[in-house]
């Protein structure tokens, strides 16, 4: 279990910083707060109504990988090698920003 710990660990500590939706969903930054536990911040923004909304997100991790939970579902967060980067659940492929 601690190999799978540290394997996670490093996976994240390499996606630290922003990251640019390809599928039009939020853009993502995702960081290391004080208290040592890794968060994922999603902000979008509505052009119609001019206004931009911000979602937190604790990201976890268990034997399968890193995953972020809405509501009762998890999406993990998986290295894409090729075209761009990083892949989270339902939100698709994200770049690095």
């Amino acid at each position: 279990m601690e190999e799978v710990h540290q394997s996670s660990l490093q996976f994240l500590s390499s996606c630290l910083g922003g990251w640019e939706s390809v599928n039009g969903n939020p853009d993502i930054y995702i960081f290391q707060g004080y208290d040592g536990n890794y968060y994922l911040l999603a902000y979008s923004y509505d052009r119609e109504s001019q206004r931009g909304s911000f979602s937190c997100y604790d990201i976890d991790f268990d034997e399968e990988g890193c995953y972020i939970r809405m509501g009762i579902k998890q999406y993990y967060l998986s290295e894409e090698k090729q075209p761009y980067g990083l892949y989270i659940g339902v939100w698709g492929s994200y770049m690095r920003n």
